[in-house]
């Protein structure tokens, strides 16, 4: 779950997103929002459950932004349809109609005038009301250990806008939190997760968190390739498109039920290290510069690093970040040669060169099956694999 939020961190990073919320993104917001409405959640006396929650909430509040990046990057509406869409989008999660209204009024505020959608204080839950004010500290703070002057300035800043900006309730909180000099130290820890962790432990089990991420990762990689594809109007089933033909190679093959589930959901994540890539290079119609091709080029190491921490297992990470290397070590970002490349990642590598050659792209209509799998078959046994070649054309013919 963390490194999702990384991940979307990396997606809200760009200059479109910045010019229509007026304010950066990224950067650890989403953890960092976590761990201060963790930490006024434990102020409040949530519950064990109710933590877990506030923290999912926290790690996904923006993910509205990546999910109307499409229709609304660059303008103010963005602010208001974000919380609409990341309500939306968490619906189908465990626990989606606790989360659901935690974000749709992640952006309300006592006083109607500041609301993202002006509705009244008392249908805003209290959980909202948290994500609120975690949200707003984190971005008035610096990426480095705050000083003294600078907690007073923030202190001082809820207090004057409590009943305006903020909730009683939670300012309340926060003042209580900020006396702790921990709670600023932390913030700025990389081991973020780890600390935050600790707050839900304490007197309790670990594994029951476990549990509720696990839960968790379908839907969130099903999510997440669709945000993958809508940051590109000529992406926008690719995601799903490679899953499918992937699994659909490896029953070829015969793999069993379990590692077919496994391959799919590595399908559908990919291409997560493109969320980092720029929508103008992504969308750009004509050819890519030397400069932006060495960017786009990073979107599989991104992959490999976010599903790596994200805890999936090593095969499952390889299938997805390795789709670019070659046979002949020509590929990238690891430059792996011949036996080096696992057979689940040769798969990924012919199915995303079947699904990009049969899509439309701004460069090009999309070609047949027929002429995709001719043009795959010139690269046998120097970009991918021709005993998997055969099986495609078996398969995907």
């Amino acid at each position: 779950m963390w490194s999702f939020s990384r991940a979307l961190d990396l997606g809200l990073v760009d200059e479109e997103i910045e010019r229509g919320l007026q304010f950066a993104l990224g950067n650890r917001h989403g953890e960092r929002v976590a761990y201060i409405a963790m930490r006024l959640g434990r102020s409040l006396e949530f519950s064990k459950e109710e933590l877990v929650h506030l923290a999912v909430a926290g790690l996904l509040h923006d993910i509205g932004a990546l999910g109307c990046f499409q229709v609304y990057n660059g303008s103010s509406r963005i602010l208001e349809k974000h919380c609409l869409v990341g309500a939306t989008t968490v619906e189908r999660f465990p626990s989606g109609t606790i989360l659901a209204p935690a974000i749709k009024y992640h952006h309300e505020t006592p006083d109607p005038k500041h609301s993202a959608l002006g509705v009244a204080s008392e249908e805003v839950p209290l959980m909202a009301r948290i994500l609120s004010l975690a949200d707003q500290i984190d971005l008035r703070l610096k990426r480095r250990l705050a000083s003294h002057r600078e907690r007073d300035e923030i202190l001082d800043w809820v207090a004057t806008e409590t009943g305006t900006l903020f909730y009683p309730e939670v300012s309340a909180a926060f003042e209580r939190v900020a006396q702790k000099e921990a709670f600023w130290l932390d913030i700025e820890q990389p081991d973020l997760l780890q600390i935050s962790l600790g707050l839900l432990c304490g007197q309790w089990q670990l594994p029951a968190t476990r549990e509720l991420e696990i839960g968790f990762t379908d839907d969130l990689a099903a999510t997440f390739a669709d945000l993958i594809d809508q940051k590109s109007k000529f992406t926008a089933r690719h995601s799903r498109s490679v899953a499918e033909t992937v699994k659909r190679l490896a029953e070829g093959l015969g793999w069993e039920t379990d590692r077919l589930h496994e391959i799919y959901v590595a399908g559908l994540l990919h291409d997560l290290g493109k969320l980092a890539i720029p929508k103008k290079i992504l969308d750009k119609p004509g050819s890519l510069d030397p400069a932006e091709i060495e960017i786009i080029r990073t979107h599989t190491y991104y992959t490999h690093r976010l599903l790596t921490e994200a805890g999936f297992p090593t095969r499952m990470v390889e299938w997805a970040a390795h789709h670019h290397e070659r046979l002949d070590g020509r590929g990238y970002p690891f430059a792996l040669r011949d036996k080096e490349i696992d057979k689940g990642a040769r798969l990924m590598a012919i199915a995303d060169i079947y699904a990009a050659l049969t899509e439309d792209r701004p460069y090009r209509k999309a070609m047949s099956p027929g002429e995709a799998l001719g043009l795959i078959e010139r690269g046998a046994g120097t970009m991918v694999d021709a005993h998997l070649v055969d099986l495609a054309k078996r398969v995907l013919s």
